[in-house]
C-alpha cells in the first residue's frame, strides 16, 4: 500500500521530497563554482610552492659557489650558477642580488612570480614568490708554503727545512697534505699544519684537513697556439720590444703572449711593459724557463704559465752559484674577472714529469701571488721572498731547503686584498637562513 496515496502525512512528506529533488540541480551549480575555484587555487599555490623551493635551493647553491670562489668576481660566479640552475621553473624570475659585508658575511635575494592556471579566472594572473639566503665563510687557510704531495701517504715528509735556512714567515703558515719537518726553523709561521704529522715546528698542528687543489682548473682558460712547432724564444728584458716568434692572442681583459718551446730570459728590465695599464699572460708551450747569468728580469700585472703535453718538461733553471746568479721578480695580474688574477707563476697540472726544480745559491726569486707548481719537487738554495705587495703562496708537490737559504714570505692583508689572491676557505661554509 502506498503511503503517498493513503495517508495525509505521507502525501505531505512525498510532496516535500519531490520539491527538494527539484532544488538539487541549481544548488549544486551554485556550490560548484567556489569548489572549482578552491581546487584551482590549491593547484596554483602548490605549483608556486614548488617553484619557491626550487628558487631557494638554486639561490643557496649559487651563494655558496660564489663565496667558495673567493675572488672579487664571486658574484658573477654565483649569478651564472643561479641562472643555469633556476632555468626551466616556469616562473618569471628577476635577477638575484648578491651582497657581501666585507667581513665574511654574504647574502642573496631573488623574487619572481608564477603565472596561474585556474586563479586567472578570478582575476589573479600570478602568485609572487621569493627566496633569500645568507652565508658565513671561514677564514682562508693562509699558507705561504703549501705542499700537495699527491699520491703519497700522510707519513711522507713533503716540507723539509734542511741545511741552515733563515726562515721568516709573516702572517702565514706552513702547510702540507702529508707531513712537515721544520728542523727547528719554522721562522715565525703563525702555524705549522700537516694532514700527517709536524716535527720541529712552532705552533704545530697535526692530522689536519687535506687542502683541495683550487687552482688546477684555471688552465682551462689557455688554448694552445703552437702545435708541433717549438723553436723557442730568447727574450732580452733590456729591450722594450716583444721578440719575434711570440704569438699574440687578445682576450677580453688581458693579452696572451705564446712562446713555442723554451723561453730564455736575459738582460735587465721588465717584460712587456714597466708601466702596464692592462694584464698579460706569458704562455710557455712545451718548454722550460731559463735565466741567463746576471739576468735581472721582472714582470708587472703578468702571469707566467707553463703548459704542454703530459710528457713535455717544464723546468725553471737559475744559475747555480759559483759566481753565477740571476733574479726573477714576479707580480700578478690585477683585473677583476681575469682568471689569472693573483697568479704569478703557474704550471699546467697535466705536466707531471720533468718538472722538478733545484734553485741554487745563485737564485733570487721574488713573487707576489700564487706560485703554482703542483708536481714539482722544489729544492731551494738561494733567496726567496715576497715582492712589493707582500702576499705570496708557493704551492708545490714538495718543498725543501738546502744550505744557507733565505726565505722571507708574507701575507699582508692589504697586499692580498689588492692582488685578490685566491685561497681555500679552511672552515666549511654554512648557510645562516
Amino acid at each position: 500500500m502506498s503511503v503517498c496515496t493513503h495517508h495525509a502525512f505521507g502525501r505531505r512528506l512525498c510532496r516535500f521530497a519531490q520539491d527538494a529533488e527539484g532544488s538539487v540541480v541549481p544548488l549544486l551549480a551554485l556550490v560548484a563554482i567556489p569548489l572549482m575555484g578552491l581546487m584551482g587555487a590549491a593547484t596554483d599555490y602548490s605549483r608556486a610552492a614548488t617553484v619557491r623551493a626550487k628558487l631557494q635551493a638554486s639561490l643557496d647553491a649559487a651563494l655558496l659557489a660564489g663565496v667558495k670562489d673567493g675572488t672579487s668576481n664571486w658574484s658573477t660566479v654565483a649569478l651564472a650558477l643561479f641562472n643555469a640552475d633556476a632555468a626551466g621553473t616556469g616562473a618569471n624570475v628577476d635577477s638575484p642580488n648578491f651582497n657581501s659585508n666585507g667581513s665574511g658575511g654574504y647574502s642573496a635575494t631573488v623574487s619572481g612570480s608564477v603565472p596561474t592556471m585556474f586563479m586567472s579566472m578570478l582575476s589573479f594572473s600570478s602568485i609572487p614568490v621569493g627566496a633569500s639566503s645568507a652565508a658565513i665563510s671561514g677564514n682562508p687557510e693562509q699558507s705561504c708554503i703549501l705542499t700537495y704531495d699527491s699520491g703519497h701517504p700522510l707519513s711522507n715528509v713533503s716540507v723539509n727545512f734542511g741545511g741552515a735556512p733563515s726562515v721568516s714567515l709573516t702572517g702565514c703558515a706552513v702547510r702540507s697534505n702529508t707531513s712537515v719537518n721544520c728542523n727547528g726553523h719554522s721562522g715565525g709561521a703563525n702555524a705549522s699544519i700537516a694532514a700527517g704529522t709536524t716535527s720541529g715546528c712552532s705552533n704545530p698542528h697535526s692530522y689536519a684537513q687535506v687542502v683541495p687543489d683550487i687552482y688546477a682548473s684555471v688552465i682551462s682558460n689557455i688554448t694552445a697556439q703552437c702545435g708541433g712547432v717549438n723553436p723557442g724564444v730568447a727574450w732580452n728584458a733590456s729591450v722594450s720590444t716583444i721578440p719575434s716568434g711570440v704569438r699574440v692572442v687578445t682576450k677580453t681583459n688581458y693579452t696572451e703572449y705564446h712562446v713555442c718551446g723554451d723561453l730564455a730570459l736575459s738582460g735587465t728590465g721588465t717584460l712587456i711593459s714597466s708601466s702596464p695599464t692592462a694584464d698579460s699572460v706569458i704562455v710557455i708551450e712545451n718548454g722550460g724557463l731559463a735565466l741567463a747569468n746576471n739576468a735581472s728580469v721582472s714582470t708587472l700585472r703578468t702571469a707566467i704559465v707553463m703548459t704542454g703535453s703530459g710528457t713535455t718538461g717544464g723546468v725553471i733553471d737559475f744559475p747555480n752559484g759559483n759566481g753565477h746568479s740571476a733574479t726573477l721578480s714576479l707580480s700578478p695580474p690585477l683585473t677583476a674577472g681575469n682568471p689569472w688574477q693573483g697568479i704569478a707563476l703557474y704550471q699546467d697540472p697535466r705536466q707531471t714529469t720533468l718538472v722538478s726544480d733545484s734553485w741554487g745559491p745563485g737564485a733570487t726569486f721574488r713573487a707576489d701571488g700564487v706560485v703554482y707548481l703542483p708536481y714539482a719537487d722544489l729544492s731551494m738554495s738561494g733567496i726567496a721572498a715576497s715582492n712589493d705587495y707582500q702576499c705570496t703562496k708557493v704551492a708545490t708537490h714538495t718543498f725543501a731547503t738546502n744550505g744557507n737559504v733565505s726565505l722571507t714570505f708574507a701575507q699582508a692583508t692589504s697586499g692580498c686584498t689588492t692582488i685578490n689572491m685566491k685561497q681555500w676557505n679552511e672552515a666549511a661554509l654554512h648557510l645562516t637562513q
